[in-house]
């Protein structure tokens, strides 16, 4: 597999079955992951997510509040964040080789993340409930490795009246059961304003083909 086909990269991203093979994959994507797939193409679900989120959950944040990057991978999430607000930004990724890439991310010449952390969403994290403000995620959860069961240790991690924006690839958001996971977490009281907003993955993207855009799911903690 040749790390610079972008079309194999995400197909195999796609087919990750378990957390070594998460690491392995993104321990050979990292160097090219931006060079390659993000700017061949046209990558910009990360800006789009990140717009939704600043729409919806920056207005209250406070100078010591931080909100979680989830899945932060190289930083494109974090630096799209900073280009809205100076808010404190924690990056959670399981990759080690993905964190590096995003410890280099600079604002204004201030590095972006506050501290970036290796966790595993599959497992729970080792974060203390409520320690967020808001959290945004892009791409992370899909219908592979971080599925819908995953989505608990977010809600948990973020305090109550904190803002949420998760973006989820439409096709998989269908069939990988996320659409029943959030009217559960509603019906439980856990979260309330769930809204969807559809955003492009890529810049021209059909938005009628569900492989194409992406529901930014966006809901405050309860």
């Amino acid at each position: 597999m040749s790390d610079e086909d972008p079309d194999e990269m995400l197909a195999a991203a796609y087919a990750l079955d378990g957390p070594e093979a998460n690491r392995s994959l993104y321990a050979r994507w990292a160097e090219t992951y931006e060079s390659g797939y993000v700017a061949q193409r046209r990558y910009v679900a990360h800006e789009q997510v990140v717009a939704v989120f600043a729409a919806h959950g920056l207005a209250g944040l406070g100078e010591s509040d931080v909100v979680a990057d989830v899945g932060c991978g190289t930083g494109l999430a974090g630096a799209a964040l900073r280009q809205h607000h100076e808010v404190l930004i924690d990056g959670l990724d399981i990759s080690p080789e993905m964190l590096q890439r995003a410890s280099a991310k600079q604002h204004d010449g201030v590095p972006v993340y506050r501290s970036l952390i290796e966790v595993d969403l599959t497992q729970r994290l080792p974060i203390e409930s409520g320690t967020y403000a808001g959290a945004v995620s892009v791409g992370t959860f899909t219908h592979g490795h971080v599925g819908p069961a995953s989505l608990g240790e977010v809600l948990r991690i973020v305090r109550p009246g904190g803002v949420v924006a998760i973006g989820i690839n439409a096709a998989h958001f269908a069939a990988a059961g996320f659409g029943e996971a959030f009217e559960r977490v509603v019906a439980d009281g856990r979260i309330t304003d769930l809204r969807l907003v559809d955003v492009p993955i890529y810049d021209g993207a059909d938005m009628t083909d569900t492989n194409h855009f992406a529901h930014a799911t966006v809901f405050t903690i309860a």
